[in-house]
């Protein structure tokens, strides 16, 4: 599909070519850029702590699987609106949305370049949507009921799998962006899609 983009105009293959990717040698480079995911996994949490203080909202973690790998929640009590449930549910992914855009627009030739904190925090933004749309995919039983993806269905009053959608879609275009800084139209479908996310928070 990317090799289709690529070659459908000549003069859109020359304006648009995959940038080479910069070599981690050292080990602080990799310590770095796990420091980076780490700091987007706390920030992606924080984000719903924000939104439930914001609200008044006290927090339990509650334990939820993913099949048979075990992990955690952060579910806000008591008595939601099912615009609240949306607005705390989705505010991790606001805060990625955020992060990654900063990290594309100030520095869009990142993956040429050696800055291993901000790939680490980009990696995690784009690897943790993959991995909630995917698991908003799965049958009943195996996806988690608890996850921010399962919640702001609920909100909607829409299978999981579309909210799936919805979040896999910023995820793709970034990927792209990051392979391929010098396209015009990534940088603005990604935004747009990301915007619908918050939109779609107005629906109520």
């Amino acid at each position: 599909m990317l090799a289709l983009l690529l070659s459908a105009s000549p003069a859109r293959a020359h304006s648009e070519q995959i940038t080479p990717e910069a070599d981690f040698r050292q080990f602080k480079d990799w310590a770095w850029f796990f420091l980076g995911a780490a700091s987007g996994f706390v920030a992606h949490e924080l984000g719903h702590l924000f939104t439930d203080a914001m609200l008044g909202k006290s927090v339990d973690f509650v334990p939820v699987k993913l099949g048979p790998f075990p992990f955690f929640a952060i579910q806000p009590c008591c008595n939601l609106t099912r615009q609240e449930q949306y607005t705390v549910a989705s505010a991790g992914f606001m805060v990625q949305y955020v992060n990654s855009e900063l990290i594309l627009w100030v520095s869009p030739r990142i993956r040429s370049q050696r800055h291993a904190f901000l790939k680490g925090v980009l990696a995690l933004d784009i690897g943790l949507s993959i991995g909630y749309a995917v698991s908003s995919f799965l049958p009943d039983g195996i996806a988690p009921t608890q996850s921010d993806t399962g919640t702001m269905a609920r909100a909607l009053g829409i299978p999981q799998w579309q909210v799936g959608l919805m979040i896999l879609a910023p995820a793709i275009v970034d990927v792209y962006r990051y392979l391929v800084p010098t396209s015009r139209w990534a940088p603005w479908v990604g935004v747009q899609s990301k915007l619908l996310v918050l939109g779609a928070s107005f629906a109520f």
